[in-house]
């Protein structure tokens, strides 16, 4: 239980969600095998009493058990939903420039790469709206004049909060390839005619992307290769072994 809380804490503390802090705090909530290690050197030192080692034991078994009922009871909170009574809004929208727009474009992700992105499509004329669950993101995207809505794009209300049925097209900026897949499921669901492009770091997760509805999924690293192999090759002595091959 403690690891679990001190996790929370420090998840918050970076300006992180509720739900990611209490996803991360679930995942540590089972007792790990180096209890095992401590328990058995315990027996082995006499410091610790055979049936001791047993309690842990007992422990770990059933805090392992539970840990998937938590994850279970977490996915229904993160939904919205728990069984009879309704939550808090999912979706948390501080102050900032108005959500009211058509013909936009979706920038799920406001990082490094979903920040260039919507800062690129704002100044070439296309309204942007941001989801991010990370509070000084959105902050950030507020200050350049970007509506932002915080929370998990994989979350009803917030995807509602952007309104994907009046959008042309959605960019997932994220690297969580199973938040990104299940956002781009609803968004589907919501919108059939958009346009879903999506980030991926290898071919499994462009699989997955695409499998879950994306038109497109780009790996960032396979097309950085490509472009600095085009500038390689654009160089000397390269350039004519370029114009041999054409």
């Amino acid at each position: 239980f403690g690891k679990s809380l001190a996790a929370f804490v420090i998840v918050r503390a970076f300006g992180h969600s509720n739900s990611t802090a209490l996803t991360i705090s679930a995942s540590l909530a089972q007792i790990g095998e180096f209890a095992f290690i401590i328990a058995g050197l315990g027996v082995a030192l006499k410091i610790l009493p055979p049936e001791g080692q047993d309690l842990v034991l007992a422990g770990a078994l059933i805090s392992i058990m539970l840990n998937p009922l938590i994850f279970v009871l977490l996915d229904r909170w993160q939904a919205g939903h728990k069984p009879g009574q309704p939550v808090a809004p999912v979706a948390e929208t501080p102050p900032g420039p108005s959500l009211d727009v058509t013909d936009h474009a979706i920038v799920i992700g406001y990082g490094r790469v979903g920040s260039e992105l919507a800062n690129v499509l704002r100044e070439r004329g296309v309204p942007v709206i941001i989801i991010d669950d990370n509070e000084h993101h959105v902050d950030r995207a507020h200050a350049a004049g970007i509506p932002g809505i915080r929370g998990s794009a994989a979350a009803d209300a917030v995807l509602a909060e952007a309104h994907p049925e009046k959008a042309k097209i959605v960019i997932l900026a994220i690297p969580q390839p199973l938040e990104a897949g299940e956002a781009l499921a609803k968004l589907r669901a919501i919108n059939p005619s958009l346009t879903l492009l999506a980030r991926a770091h290898s071919d499994a997760e462009v699989k997955h992307l695409l499998e879950h509805g994306a038109d497109g999924a780009i790996m960032a690293e396979r097309e950085l290769a490509y472009s600095l192999a085009e500038m390689v090759m654009s160089t000397p002595p390269y350039r004519a072994m370029r114009t041999t091959a054409a």
